[in-house]
């Protein structure tokens, strides 16, 4: 891999490392600490990741312009800001605050979200991107696995505000790390006049796009929004495994905080184990097809859920099984997630096409965290739960079978 894909790998192990000491259990921070309801945790989430919509596209256009180091320095200075805020929030017990933070810094998140992508695909094509995505997000979990088996005992040893404090630092350290040493890309580098980028990487434009001309080729790209219309609806599912999934296996289930910490850790050893053998494995696929299988993995997973609660069936090792079963999905389903946007793009309109996928991509997060904060409140039965939690991803893999005849095949192949 690319000396500079290695240094934004490592630097996003740190970052998640952080982060993952904390957002796990933000849920159950409201539920058990401010006493926020079921619902209502779902309805503030909503609200709060809803003021962020705009900036994920307004972001990928930004990175076009601005350049792919710069932002992704920006994303980290800020969120390493914001958590500490956050920490300060939790201190005071200040609903209003959490929710102010969280909204601020989500949307600057949100509007350089996009650069990471687009970094990497500056640097690789064809298969090398989708090997560069892989290796990305190995070090992603890598960083998650540690994070939450940490969080999980330092919520324990030093409440949630003592633990949000260390992600603060965490998160800074990665800032810092990822200025000292990353590089600009080759897109970088073209955009502001420097050399030809090495053989081997994408050629950018140096010729900056009107906005008007990003967004008509986003708005006229049938087959990119039909694409990212299938994988939000699948993400609607998926999702469910942000918040709900913890909600369900502790308050329904009655998992406690380490083994929910152990579980959540266990998620991210299966990705760092087995997200490149399932790379290896899937290459010369198509991207579709290796969706549609990751999607068939949640909906296994989720219903295994529901029948082990129904029934009290083993729910300690049906939990485990679960989040093996939905990580094997989750290894599927990341690799079109993280490649066909950039595959699908025009070159000098890879930010745009990744800011608008994950615009899209965030709101299907934010409506699963709603739905599934509304059936935990409104339904009994823990495996109609799952039921009603799944049905979203049964259209959009309908919907990814039938884009897949409009997609060239060597774009649609890992």
């Amino acid at each position: 891999m690319q000396r500079d894909l290695r240094f934004l790998a490592a630097g996003m192990a740190i970052r998640t490392f952080g982060a993952a000491i904390y957002n796990p259990f933000l849920a159950l921070y409201l539920f058990e600490i401010l006493h926020v309801g079921y619902l209502e945790i779902g309805t503030v989430l909503l609200g709060v990741g809803a003021i962020q919509l705009p900036f994920g596209l307004l972001g990928g256009l930004w990175t076009d312009r601005a350049g792919r180091r710069r932002l992704i320095v920006l994303s980290l200075a800020t969120e390493a800001t914001f958590t500490a805020l956050l920490a300060y929030a939790f201190s005071i017990h200040s609903f209003g605050l959490v929710i102010v933070v969280a909204a601020g810094g989500g949307a600057l998140l949100g509007a350089t979200g996009a650069a990471f992508s687009a970094y990497i695909a500056d640097w690789t094509i064809g298969s090398e991107r989708t090997r560069g995505f892989t290796w990305y997000r190995i070090s992603y979990n890598a960083g998650f696995a540690a994070g939450v088996a940490a969080g999980g005992i330092l919520v324990a040893l030093l409440g949630f505000t003592g633990a949000v404090v260390a992600a603060a630092f965490l998160i800074l350290g990665a800032a810092g790390f990822v200025a000292g040493f990353l590089g600009p890309s080759p897109y970088d580098e073209t955009l502001r006049g420097g050399p030809t980028p090495v053989p081997g990487t994408r050629v950018a434009p140096v010729r900056r796009q009107a906005l008007r001309a990003s967004l008509a080729a986003l708005a006229g790209d049938r087959t990119a929004i039909y694409v990212a219309a299938a994988f939000a609806l699948l993400a609607v599912t998926s999702s469910q495994w942000n918040v709900t999934f913890s909600l369900f296996v502790h308050t329904k289930l009655g998992i406690p905080y380490a083994v929910l910490g152990l579980g959540l850790a266990l998620n991210g050893v299966v990705v760092v184990v087995g997200q490149a053998p399932t790379t290896r494995w899937v290459l010369g696929q198509r991207h579709t097809t290796i969706a549609l299988a990751g999607g068939a993995f949640y909906v296994a997973a989720f219903l295994l859920l529901g029948i082990s609660a129904l029934w009290v069936l083993l729910p300690t090792a049906v939990f485990f099984v679960a989040v093996v079963v939905l990580t094997f999905g989750e290894n599927l389903l990341s690799i079109p997630n993280s490649t066909l946007p950039s595959n699908l793009a025009p070159p000098e309109e890879v930010g745009a096409y990744n800011g608008g996928f994950g615009a899209l991509q965030t709101a299907a997060a934010l409506l699963a965290t709603f739905v599934g904060g509304a059936v935990l409140a409104g339904v009994a039965n823990p495996l109609e739960e799952w039921a009603l939690l799944v049905l979203p991803a049964i259209p959009g893999m309908l919907l990814l079978r039938i884009v897949a005849r409009r997609i060239p095949t060597a774009i649609d192949r890992a």
